[in-house]
């Protein structure tokens, strides 16, 4: 995730800048100076939030918090797109390694991102596709999550999507 850069006390060179106050009123465009030395007396930072306008915006905050919450909104944009999460099993895997899957597609699921579980046939495990469709319905059972697109045989991939249950 690239972070955006906002220009930070001495490395705000526009001048004169359009000055926001902490408390959000205009302060009109000011010179540079100014600018830092309304910061330093109110223990801010000069952060420069506009750099494009005329003349460029520059706003009165403290920008670990302003840094915090501008990766808090990207962190929550983040969680409302969901994913497509791959689980790729075996024909013949062990329960222990069946429930170590399950776990980790139910996470998955609790973040809200879909999961397709698939099982590749190779060599004589393509004359039983059906037990394969088995093995992935009894996976599904095991997590708690609604079927997206029901079991499906393409070529030597049988496979299914889960998506999340809705929250009530």
């Amino acid at each position: 995730m690239a972070e955006a850069q906002f220009p930070v006390n001495d490395q705000v060179l526009a001048d004169p800048v359009h000055l926001i106050m902490e408390d959000g009123r205009s302060a009109g465009a000011v010179s540079l100076d100014q600018a830092k030395y309304l910061a330093h007396q109110a223990s801010l930072d000069l952060v420069e939030i506009s750099p494009r306008a005329n003349p460029p915006v520059a706003k009165l905050l403290d920008y670990n918090k302003f840094r915090y919450q501008q990766e808090k909104q990207a962190r929550q944009s983040a969680a409302k797109n969901p994913q497509l999460k791959e689980m790729r099993l075996s024909f013949s895997i062990n329960p222990h390694d069946l429930e170590t899957k399950a776990r980790r597609a139910r996470q998955f699921l609790s973040e809200g991102h879909f999961v397709r579980a698939f099982i590749n046939l190779r060599g004589r495990e393509n004359a039983f596709p059906e037990k394969a469709k088995q093995r992935l319905v009894s996976f599904m059972s095991t997590i708690d999550g609604a079927l997206e697109k029901d079991v499906t045989h393409v070529g030597k991939k049988v496979q299914l999507i889960i998506k999340p249950r809705k929250q009530n």
